[in-house]
């Protein structure tokens, strides 16, 4: 059974993406490339209040 969650910032600002279980688990959802960024950098992080919020940059408004 999978969820759907509301992206803050980056390319998919404002929109609804299907995450699988594992991604909903692990507060992770796509890989950041072409940054300053280790291997496997997630693009977007669930934070403390349920936002999945991007990673990369420029980083989104508060």
């Amino acid at each position: 059974m999978s969820e759907t969650a509301r992206m803050t910032g980056g390319p998919l600002d404002g929109q609804e993406v299907e995450l699988h279980p594992v991604q909903t688990q692990n507060g992770e959802y796509g890989v950041l490339s072409g940054w300053d960024t280790g291997p496997c950098t997630p693009a977007y992080v669930r934070e403390g209040h349920g936002r999945w919020i991007w990673q990369g940059k420029p980083w989104p408004a508060p």
